[in-house]
């Protein structure tokens, strides 16, 4: 959690606690370290939050092609192939092969 983020929180818990920030605190000087807070580039991707990301798009890929199996399983009980519908189901299969490396897949060892 990021510093302004705990400062506000903390804050705002104050506040509803019914207490008050001493008068004597300088407003600007706060207001210059949020702002320079608020500047400060931002810590790079840890690993949590790039594994979060990348569960992230494995559900959003997996979702796109149960949907697009539905749709292609919904044509072909109509005795019915759509090309189109093969393509897409194609297509979103590959996306999600892309995103194996979350699941803990060695392609090389194939476990």
């Amino acid at each position: 959690m990021s510093f302004a983020v705990a400062v506000t929180l903390c804050f705002l818990q104050a506040q509803a606690a019914g207490l008050n920030p001493p008068e004597s605190v300088d407003r600007d000087a706060l207001a210059q370290q949020a702002k320079a807070l608020a500047e400060s580039p931002a810590p790079g991707p840890t690993a949590s939050s790039r594994s979060v990301y990348e569960e992230q798009q494995f559900v959003k890929k997996f979702n796109y092609l149960m949907n697009t199996l539905r749709e292609f399983a919904d044509q072909y009980n109509r005795h019915a192939v759509d090309l189109k519908k093969v393509k897409a189901l194609k297509k979103a299969w590959q996306d999600l092969e892309k995103t194996s490396g979350w699941l803990g897949l060695d392609e090389a060892t194939g476990h």
